[in-house]
């Protein structure tokens, strides 16, 4: 079985790479903007590897992602 990471870095990496990418797309409300949760992440873990190591981190980041997209939209319908 997988060792947990004793240091925090994978579940600290998620919550890094959820803020940044929120921050992206929140800077780019109003228009197209692309961004690349794995190009994000790539760019993380040049500065520190090791962050986001689970699949579990990961969908976390996807699905916080969604929910906060979906949120927008609802509100621009409204």
């Amino acid at each position: 079985p997988r060792l947990r990471c004793s240091d925090g870095a994978g579940r600290s990496g998620a919550f890094c790479l959820l803020d940044s990418v929120l921050a992206r797309l929140c800077s780019g409300i109003g228009c197209l903007k692309e961004v690349s949760l794995a190009a994000s992440l790539e760019h993380l873990r040049d500065q520190r590897p090791g962050l986001v190591d689970t699949a579990e981190q990961l969908e976390f980041v996807f699905s916080a992602v969604a929910d906060e997209l979906a949120a927008v939209l609802a509100s621009l319908s409204q």
